[in-house]
């Protein structure tokens, strides 16, 4: 990875990669298949510019601490719409006089409402930019989650929720991208696993609080709690989650090779003398780019257009089968466990979650580092030439364990007598981990590929699995009734074993497919700087 110093005040930057001086070779022709690597070190891609104002060339610390500030908002955002399902118990016990099936529009809609959010919201990012979209998002939590604190009826709570859970789905696009935004392409799996860590262990953390919290003291606390947490990462996110988006111009006054694509040099010289310094002021700036609000439009029809690209298309429905599975597990491992003949109480379960911090300690340093080292050894085997695809191997293990976590964990739920609890807890955090690894690589895949339309196809993977586990939500009961637990995670099972295998395909027709994409979808388009 790369070790920038202070770019307040050096103007040096010097990177740990061994960076070749020589010119860079011809680019490739598939779109999104780029040359990473020239006589055997690495090439930053994207093009880093001389602007201490570029995001890319940001200081490591800085970097880490807009992982974790957007980690910690995805936390909260993911806790808060769907950590109530574990005391739905309690939650019913708070409007006695209603009817059931309303209430649990409390944890069905919020779903939906992220998707929605994230339909009103990307655009934006790339119109006004992402730091006033990530701001505002922080203070409409803040401001709902005193609405549903102190919300005195059933309608008026679910309301609250509903616009709450719109703040929170930009913990699905908006999060990511940043990340991705501030990194070079070897490093973004490492880099986007640490944000899903902080994510993880956050929301792990917040679920033992819930189970806690919601059964003694009421939703109200729960509420409060988690509202004055997102104030203190509203006020640190003002000073340090600076603005990630960035017109990329390659210059007279820039080291780059004479295609105007990739650069390469050891040390880089930051030139505040012709773009300016970053300064406080700069970075408090909210607003830093005037509106084009013809990209709105072009937003969406781009995000049109995404659902034709087979590739992203499988990755939607890879990513929404990994969901329902979570979403079928995080439903029902609750029920089980609280039932003979293991009978756990409330306040176990949430240690039951805390095991996820375990999932992070694979997840980190197997599929993070892992997938980033992985790729750049493809690369070198391909004559330095890198391949978005090369990313879809690593998804091979979390896949397997899945498939085994869902026959196992729906064997332990229909025969309960059976099998230890860690027969629910453990394929529980199996499928959990390929869950977060669908994602991960997923959203990386997309921006690689596509680097010129990321924002867009994010959305078509992010709000199409929201509307897949909206649809699941309402599934999952009648699904037990129908075939049981074993019968439910069975089928899952086979649908997860399926799309892998037209991952092969996917994988050695990649290429073309890109190339089809931009020929047929946006002709003329090249390659992102």
């Amino acid at each position: 990875m790369s070790k920038l110093e202070d770019v307040e005040s050096k103007t040096q930057v010097e990177f740990v990669e061994s960076l070749s001086d020589k010119p860079l070779g011809p680019a490739t022709t598939d779109y999104g298949t780029i040359n990473l690597f020239q006589d055997g070190s690495v090439v930053l891609v994207p093009t880093p510019s001389s602007d201490p104002k570029d995001p890319l060339n940001l200081p490591t610390w800085h970097k880490y601490l807009i992982i974790f500030l957007v980690g910690v908002y995805s936390a909260i955002a993911v806790l808060g719409t769907s950590g109530l399902g574990a005391v739905m118990p309690s939650v019913m016990k708070a409007y006695p006089h209603d009817d059931p099936a309303r209430v649990t529009d409390l944890v069905t809609y919020p779903t939906l409402f992220m998707g929605i959010g994230n339909l009103i919201s990307m655009p934006l990012t790339l119109t006004i930019g992402r730091r006033p979209v990530f701001l505002f998002s922080l203070l409409l939590l803040i401001i709902t989650g005193f609405w549903c604190a102190y919300s005195t009826t059933l309608t008026s709570h679910i309301a609250g929720r509903n616009i709450f859970s719109m703040a929170a789905g930009q913990s699905e696009a908006l999060a990511p991208f940043i990340v991705e935004e501030i990194h070079f392409l070897h490093e973004r799996s490492s880099k986007l696993s640490w944000f899903i860590g902080v994510q993880t262990v956050g929301t792990a953390v917040l679920f033992v609080m819930t189970t806690n919290v919601v059964p003694p003291f009421g939703l109200k606390w729960w509420y409060l709690t988690i509202t004055f947490l997102i104030i203190a990462t509203f006020i640190l996110s003002i000073f340090f989650v600076v603005e990630t988006m960035y017109e990329r111009k390659v210059d007279e006054h820039d080291d780059a090779s004479a295609d105007g694509k990739l650069v390469a040099g050891k040390r880089r010289e930051l030139r505040p003398d012709i773009y300016g310094p970053r300064s406080l002021r700069h970075d408090l700036k909210v607003f830093h780019h005037k509106p084009v609000w013809s990209r709105v439009t072009d937003f969406y029809i781009d995000t049109g257009k995404g659902f034709f690209i087979p590739t992203i298309f499988w990755i939607l429905l890879f990513n929404g089968a990994f969901l329902g599975v979570y979403i079928y597990q995080s439903s029902t491992f609750a029920v089980i466990l609280t039932q003979p003949p293991y009978k756990f109480a409330f306040g176990v379960l949430g240690w039951v979650q805390i095991f996820q911090i375990a999932v992070v300690m694979v997840l980190i340093p197997l599929l993070g580092y892992g997938t980033d080292r992985f790729s750049k050894w493809m690369s070198k085997r391909s004559g330095g030439v890198f391949k978005p695809e090369f990313r879809l191997v690593s998804l091979i293990f979390p896949t397997v364990a899945t498939v085994l976590g869902c026959v196992i964990y729906g064997q332990a739920g229909a025969h309960p007598f059976k099998y230890h609890w860690m027969g629910i807890a453990a394929p529980f955090h199996m499928c959990y981990l390929g869950f977060l690894t669908a994602n991960l690589i997923g959203i990386t895949y997309a921006v690689d590929a596509f680097p010129q339309k990321a924002g867009a196809l994010l959305m078509v993977i992010c709000v199409g699995r929201g509307f897949i586990s909206f649809g699941l939500s309402y599934s999952t009961v009648p699904a037990i009734k129908a075939t049981g637990y074993d019968g439910a995670m069975n089928i899952l099972a086979g649908i997860i074993g399926g799309l892998m295998a037209l991952g092969i395909p996917i994988y050695f027709f990649g290429p073309r497919i890109r190339k089809w994409a931009v020929k047929t979808l946006w002709p003329g388009l090249t390659e992102a700087k």
